[in-house]
């Protein structure tokens, strides 16, 4: 009976932590009713309830479903890893959300010119102008493990959603298991089937996973 009764105590811990998260108007994304789903089971699971940690493990698992989604585990292992390696570059920031969501940004009109308290303004990215693109087209984000009016589940997008969130768990290190670097230090990509930028000649090219050329 005891041993049930912390089970449920920890399941209700982390579904306030969840609920908690998904109320801050920081969240780049928005997950159906399925993706909410997982998101509690995976973080229950490995045992994690620190609000920041929650945090920042959603920061990489958006930037790996949205970039990589249709990779392999491989692929979107590299996508975390080189979130993880500008981290420990000084050139970037600090932390998992400050390095996904780096670039310039301007005021809502919501907020603009009005009386309101400084940490209730709200800011967005400048379009096209920030470090992944998926943050900054001008797209609404979300991840649709779900489809809402019927509850249907979209195996592809779930099964791509839980292994970012696996992946992310993994990769900060808070998880039940450790995620090497597969980018042999990587700190830039691109999708060489999309784009080629401007600035790749001047970077030392690692290599190709996926729909990935990784370079330093």
């Amino acid at each position: 009976m005891d041993k049930l009764i912390t089970k449920v105590a920890y399941f209700l811990m982390a579904l306030m932590v969840v609920l908690w998260f998904f109320d801050q108007k920081a969240q780049a994304a928005t997950l159906t009713t399925h993706a909410k789903t997982i998101l509690k089971i995976e973080l229950e699971e490995n045992n994690i309830h620190d609000k920041e940690k929650i945090k920042q493990i959603m920061c990489l698992a958006e930037n790996i479903y949205f970039e990589a989604r249709a990779e392999g585990e491989s692929g979107k292992a590299a996508v975390g890893n080189v979130v993880k390696n500008r981290i420990a570059d000084s050139r970037w920031p600090s932390t998992y959300c400050e390095v996904i969501y780096q670039g310039p940004i301007r005021e809502s009109w919501k907020t603009r010119g009005k009386d309101v308290a400084e940490e209730d303004r709200v800011f967005w990215p400048i379009k096209h102008k920030c470090q992944f693109s998926w943050y900054c087209d001008g797209k609404k984000d979300v991840v649709w493990a779900n489809y809402e009016k019927t509850g249907q589940v979209i195996e592809g997008n779930a099964r791509a959603w839980k292994d970012s969130i696996q992946l992310a768990i993994y990769i900060t290190g808070w998880g039940k298991l450790v995620i090497n670097d597969n980018t042999h230090g990587a700190v830039f990509y691109y999708n060489h089937n999309l784009v080629s930028p401007y600035w790749a000649g001047s970077k030392e090219y690692i290599g190709v996973l996926g729909n990935h050329t990784f370079m330093k």
